[in-house]
């Protein structure tokens, strides 16, 4: 029976060449997480993006990522918010139907 081969073996065979090493990164996160349940704290957030992209404290790449992902947040809670209100209405809908 034979021996699994070791992740350092299976690298070797790989890149027999090139030795891989640990590039460290610089902490990316400056801020802590920011509040994000609410429509006004999304916009509040792409605001604050924003300001910092014109000053140059965000990579405009980084920037429209982001705000593409805020975009996206903020049409979720709207979805969410129909969706619930459509369930409310239904629900008294019902009520009158069965009066």
């Amino acid at each position: 029976m034979t021996a699994k081969p070791t992740k350092t073996a299976i690298m070797q065979q790989i890149a027999p060449t090139k030795t891989l090493q640990v590039i460290e990164t610089p902490e990316i996160n400056r801020h802590p997480s920011p509040r994000l349940g609410t429509a006004a704290e999304v916009r509040m957030e792409m605001a604050r993006l924003y300001r910092e992209a014109r000053t140059g404290q965000v990579e405009i790449t980084d920037a429209t990522k982001l705000a593409y992902l805020l975009t996206q947040l903020a049409t979720l809670m709207r979805i969410d918010d129909l969706e619930q209100r459509t369930a409310a209405l239904e629900r008294v809908l019902k009520a009158e139907v069965k009066r």
